[in-house]
């Protein structure tokens, strides 16, 4: 049986400053915990680490629209620390010639053009993607492994200090209307699908006070994750509306976006008008 964690939490009833042990809906050990902090229940399960699939996440419940809006204000105040500078190793270079994973990769997703901000690892055979803020300082980085990502020991997307939020990309100027999607390619797809649309992906395995805050500055958000991430397509969808209040919507794709079926194609460019 498919368990609905936003459902579950929300039927606790948690008082603010309430806070329950009881056992977990995925796994059924007592190890789930859940604490109601001026609105927002904070969930957990202790097994997380040794087989259960139930991840630390958060719920907003019983807020109305300017108590979400008070509550991105203060997370905001209380997180206003400046995000330090990457300092770019210099085993992390413009690729040369012989390179060849490298170009093939490039090629591969259209990703020629310089002003993507595409290096390469050579230490660790990797497309390294740069990641600016808002005010282009650069602050992060997030490689994509060419060669043996199908080994454990080898992840396929690795982040070099953590300090970025999401990876986001638009080609004009922005609309207001974001694409959240799965990964970094595919941000670059729908920015380059739909110009003045900004393509975001998320990185990380949930969303998180971070992302809400991030997104809290767009007018309309659509969800645009795997055709296999349905139910994480709803639960986002859910979360974000909740905490900011935006206009946020589904869509079910045929194939990752990134691959630009003809239907997944149209279907985004109608979503985004």
């Amino acid at each position: 049986m498919t368990i609905n964690i936003r459902d579950y939490v929300e039927d606790l009833e948690l008082s603010d400053g309430e806070s329950i042990r009881s056992d977990c809906p995925m796994c059924g050990k007592n190890t789930f915990t859940a604490t109601n902090e001026s609105g927002i229940v904070k969930y957990n399960c202790f097994r997380t680490d040794v087989g259960c699939d139930l991840k630390p996440s958060f719920v907003a419940v019983n807020l109305s629209a300017d108590e979400i809006a008070s509550r991105l204000s203060d997370l905001k105040e209380t997180r206003k620390v400046e995000t330090p500078t990457f300092d770019i190793p210099e085993y992390i270079t413009y690729p040369e010639p012989s390179q060849t994973n490298y170009h093939r990769f490039i090629s591969r997703w259209g990703l020629e053009n310089e002003y993507l901000d595409v290096m390469y690892d050579v230490k660790q055979d990797r497309a390294v993607f740069l990641i600016r803020d808002k005010h282009r300082k650069l602050i992060d980085a997030i490689g994509r492994s060419l060669n043996g990502y199908a080994s454990r020991a080898v992840p396929k997307w690795y982040r070099y200090t953590g300090n970025a939020t999401v990876f986001s990309r638009c080609m004009g100027e922005p609309n207001g209307v974001v694409v959240l999607v799965e990964d970094v390619i595919s941000a670059i797809t729908v920015a380059k699908v739909c110009p003045n649309v900004t393509g975001i992906a998320i990185l990380g395995t949930n969303i998180n006070y971070d992302h809400m805050e991030y997104l809290q500055d767009y007018t309309k958000i659509i969800v645009a994750l795997d055709p296999d991430a349905t139910h994480k397509s709803i639960e986002y969808k859910r979360e974000i509306e909740s905490w900011t209040g935006i206009n946020t919507m589904v869509m079910m794709l045929q194939d990752d976006i990134k691959y630009k079926t003809e239907e997944d194609v149209l279907k985004l460019k109608e979503y985004t008008q």
